[in-house]
């Protein structure tokens, strides 16, 4: 038999998330999904990067709808503006 000589498997280090976000989840094209709190208030708004879905209500609320909007959005993530 022959030894087979082993790489170490790295993962590709995940960019920063920007100021202020929580949470953050993926659409199915990979878009994103972010989770931030309003700063006048205990409500938390999350903006999907894809496509134009807001939502905005407690924490608890904003992360299911977050995650039940990533769950059927497939717009591709919107670019940066340069």
């Amino acid at each position: 038999m022959q030894e087979v000589n082993a790489q170490p498997v790295t993962q590709p280090t995940p960019a920063p998330w920007p100021t202020g976000v929580i949470a953050r989840y993926a659409n199915q094209a990979g878009a994103l999904i972010d989770i931030r709190p309003l700063s006048t208030s205990t409500s938390f708004d999350a903006v999907c990067g894809g496509c134009p879905w807001d939502w905005t209500g407690a924490e608890y609320l904003t992360h299911q709808e977050a995650q039940a909007h990533s769950e059927k959005c497939r717009a591709l993530q919107r670019p940066d503006v340069v």
